[in-house]
């Protein structure tokens, strides 16, 4: 069971206790332990073997017992005895967006909400908005986020996903007759969320071999050659075992998307029975493109132009930018980050730390940046002298872009930095064009590098705010302005479908991880997936730059714009 896991329950008590009017220092305990635990870089499981647990702030003898429970059986007594007492659909109106415990006691206790169907029932009928504490616009928000909390039922992040995708593939592997399995649909197309694992094996596997060696929560053979279920927690999984001779057509037809495939046959017929997709498209005479390239817009009338796309690796990237330390909001320092960076084999690392308005992440006022900075030049004569490997660390930050558009501290302080990020984190509620005006305003600043998760979206939790990207991306090109692809499996933000055109315009598109942990440094292949599914190659990158030609860009931009 993983941290985050772990945490999701004792997250989840601290707000059963407020919302059934129990001790608020009892529930600030368990958020507490929930943070801690979700930011620990050592895996529970390993500090409870070691005795180490009740040694880390904040988890004493009893929070440790409870964590144990939870590694057992998957919940706790306290947890399970406050869901005992409360109705079953009240946690599905704790995850609608705005409606924290008090208000979701509010409703329950004096308009008899008890799930999602009441609460929208609630607000339709205008009864939200008479409450004390709630108005017109909150009744109205409510509406539009139950909305967005439906259209996210089913579904999964890409991330996650493709995790579970791994332990199911290789079940079937060690199914006898399974020759291999090749994953199709949306895992192939490397989408953003999925509604369903879909994949094709190879090989004669019974039925009774296929369902007993895979564990799912319902099975069904419809007709001997695919298997449909659920994995435990409820995601849709699709197993297709085609004819033998048919498989890389079926690969083909499976994966999609449905217009691809159709335009495909609008080209040159039915496909034809192949082994292999490489097959197919050679025998009906057309180059090959990736699954991951075939959302592209045309792409079946496309195939020659994105069939010569060397498209950007992991392996490509050689700096790792726009991250936090504790100077900020993260959890190891400087210097850990750091070497943790350098022992990745990287040659470069860009703190970011949160700058002095975002006063919830520790943002750092100017006394502290100035010590970070001599702390910077410190480890970049140490990593000089040391020996190793050429490695230098830059420093940045990341600026909150305020609400009229400009950046946090005097532009005496910004010239402090090596590089700047910009971005986001407040004050969301923004017509498309205030936004556009607020961002495009703070990429005019000759100080603003590259600009951070454009849209602030939190993939199947939050919509970003509305952008328009064309002339956002027309700035950063005519400025010299990068534009991040966050690879936090919850943004992969600048979404795929606009990597594309920021290739057009000729903007540098850098892959950042945002980390806040050493562990979070590695979220980095999760952005590349939505680079390559845009069509990235490795010199569109910015951080698949060398370190001498990211230093030259970086100070190519110093004070060179009016």
């Amino acid at each position: 069971m993983t941290n985050k896991a772990i945490a999701k329950p004792l997250k989840e008590t601290a707000a059963l206790i407020e919302l059934t009017g129990g001790n608020p220092f009892r529930s600030r305990a368990f958020a507490g332990a929930a943070r801690t635990i979700e930011r620990l870089e050592q895996p529970v499981i390993d500090l409870i073997a070691s005795g180490e647990l009740t040694g880390i702030k904040g988890i004493g003898s009893g929070l440790a017992s409870q964590i144990a429970e939870i590694l057992d059986y998957g919940s706790f007594e306290v947890r399970d005895s406050l869901l005992g007492a409360l109705p079953p659909g009240l946690l599905d109106v704790l995850a609608v967006k705005g409606l924290g415990a008090k208000k979701a006691r509010a409703l329950w206790q004096q308009l008899g909400v008890q799930s999602l169907d009441d609460l929208e029932a609630a607000a339709r009928t205008g009864r939200i908005a008479e409450l004390e504490g709630f108005a017109q616009k909150s009744q109205e928000s409510i509406l539009q986020n139950i909305a967005l909390l439906r259209s996210f039922e089913g579904k999964r992040r890409y991330a996650d996903a493709w995790l579970q995708a791994e332990v199911l593939r290789t079940a079937l592997l060690n199914v006898a007759e399974i020759e291999e399995v090749w994953y199709t649909g949306e895992l192939a197309r490397g989408m953003n969320e999925l509604s369903v694992l879909s994949m094709l094996v190879v090989g004669t596997p019974s039925s009774e071999a296929l369902i007993d060696g895979v564990s799912l929560s319902e099975k069904t053979d419809s007709d001997g050659r695919r298997w449909s279920g659920s994995l435990e927690d409820g995601l849709s999984v699709d197993i297709l075992c085609p004819h033998s001779g048919t498989s890389g057509r079926k690969m083909v037809e499976e994966t999609g998307p449905a217009g691809f495939v159709e335009a495909l046959r609008n080209r040159v017929g039915a496909l034809p029975d192949a082994d292999t997709e490489k097959e197919v498209f050679e025998k009906v005479g057309l180059p090959y493109i990736p699954a991951i390239l075939r959302d592209l817009p045309t792409a079946a009338d496309r195939l020659d132009e994105l069939s010569a796309l060397t498209l950007v690796s992991d392996s490509d990237l050689k700096g790792v930018l726009h991250n936090h330390s504790t100077y900020s909001d993260g959890a190891h320092t400087l210097r850990e980050m750091s070497e943790a960076v350098r022992e990745r084999g990287f040659s470069y690392f860009g703190i970011c730390d949160h700058s002095q308005s975002l006063k919830i992440a520790h943002g750092m006022d100017v006394q502290t940046l100035l010590k970070q900075k001599e702390e910077i030049d410190l480890l970049n004569r140490e990593f000089t002298s040391d020996g190793g490997s050429e490695f230098r660390v830059f420093f940045g930050v990341e600026s909150d872009i305020l609400t009229d558009g400009s950046l946090d501290y005097s532009d005496d302080v910004l010239n402090e930095f090596d590089f700047l990020v910009a971005s986001v984190h407040v004050g969301f509620n923004m017509t498309e064009a205030q936004a556009t005006d607020r961002v495009i305003k703070a990429i005019c600043h000759p100080a603003t590098r590259i600009l951070g998760h454009p849209t602030g979206r939190l993939i199947l939790k939050r919509d970003g705010y509305p952008l328009d990207h064309e002339a956002v991306l027309q700035a950063c090109a005519a400025y010299g302005v990068a534009v991040e692809l966050n690879a936090s499996p919850y943004r992969l933000d600048l979404d795929w479908t606009w990597v594309e055109r920021a290739r057009q315009l000729g903007v540098l598109v850098s892959i950042n991880p945002d980390a806040h942990s050493i562990d979070q440094l590695d979220v980095m292949k999760w952005g590349v997936v939505p680079a390559r599914k845009g069509g990235l190659s490795a010199n569109e990158c910015l951080n698949a730059l060398s370190l001498a030609d990211f230093t030259t860009w970086i100070e190519s931009g110093r004070g060179s714009r009016d």
